[in-house]
C-alpha cells in the first residue's frame, strides 16, 4: 500500500517531472540493439578494460551503500538496489544522464521510501526489486553482489539466469569521487546471467571521510550504470 507520505512527494515533485518529460525508464521483453551502449571509460587505466563485444544488456541501479563506523573511518557492508533495463535507451540522449536524471529524484525520496518505489514514482516497472549482497564463499571479508532475476519478465523461472560476480577492478569515479562510488568491473563466479559486470557512471554513494566510533550503520543513496557482458 503507497504510503500518504509518498503520495505527497509524488504530487509535489515526481508528478510536474514526469507530466514534463517522457518516461525515464523502458523495459521490454523483447531485445534492444545495445550496439550504441559503450561505455565511456577513461584511457589512462587498464584496470577497467570493455570487452570487443556489445553488452547482452544495461541496466539503472537505484539504491543505497551501506556502510558501518569501523574505528573513525565507514566500511562498507554491501548495497541494496532496484534495477531498470534500459538497454533500450541506448543511443540516445536520455541514455547519456539517466542516472544523473534519475538521483535528482531519488535523492529527494523521503528515506522511509524504499528505492523499489523508483519505478512507481517515475510511472516504470523495475526488474525484480531488489538484489541481495552475499559473501564470497572464499573469503569472510569479501562481498559479492547477486545479480538475480530468476522470477521477472523473460528470465522467469529460469533457475541460472543469475550472476554472482567477484570485483577484479575498480577506479575513481572520473566525475566527483569525494561523492560518486568507484567504477569497478565484477567477474562471474556462479550464474550464467553474464560473464562480466562493470559498474560505471555512479551518482553518489560515498559516505562521510569520518565517524565516530560507535555511531550507527549509515545509508547513502546512489545511482549507477551496470554493463552486463
Amino acid at each position: 500500500m503507497i504510503s500518504f507520505q509518498l503520495i505527497a512527494f509524488i504530487f509535489a515533485f515526481v508528478a510536474p517531472l514526469v507530466s514534463a518529460e517522457p518516461p525515464l525508464f523502458v523495459c521490454k521483453d523483447e531485445s534492444c540493439d545495445t550496439s550504441k551502449a559503450v561505455m565511456d571509460l577513461p584511457p589512462s587505466q587498464t584496470a577497467l578494460v570493455a570487452p570487443a563485444i556489445a553488452p547482452l544488456f544495461v541496466l539503472l541501479g537505484v539504491g543505497v551503500q551501506n556502510y558501518t563506523c569501523s574505528g573513525t573511518t565507514f566500511a562498507s557492508i554491501g548495497a541494496v538496489a532496484s534495477f531498470f533495463d534500459i538497454s533500450c535507451l541506448a543511443g540516445t540522449s536520455k541514455f547519456d544522464t539517466i542516472q544523473n536524471t534519475t538521483f535528482k529524484v531519488w535523492g529527494r525520496v523521503p528515506s522511509s521510501v524504499p528505492s523499489t518505489a523508483i519505478g512507481a514514482l517515475v510511472g516504470a516497472p523495475y526488474l525484480d526489486g531488489v538484489f541481495p549482497l552475499l559473501r564470497h564463499p572464499s573469503s569472510g571479508t569479501s562481498i559479492s553482489p547477486k545479480w538475480d532475476f530468476t522470477s521477472t519478465g523473460k528470465f522467469a523461472g529460469n533457475s541460472t539466469a543469475f550472476v554472482i560476480g567477484v570485483k577484479v577492478g575498480d577506479i575513481l569515479a572520473s566525475t566527483n569521487p569525494a561523492a560518486d562510488i568507484d567504477w569497478l568491473r565484477l567477474a562471474r563466479v556462479e550464474g550464467d546471467l553474464a560473464s562480466h559486470v562493470f559498474r560505471v557512471d555512479t551518482v553518489g554513494g560515498q559516505p562521510p571521510t569520518s565517524c565516530v566510533s560507535g555511531s550507527p550503520p549509515i545509508s547513502v543513496k546512489y545511482t549507477s550504470k551496470y554493463y552486463l557482458f
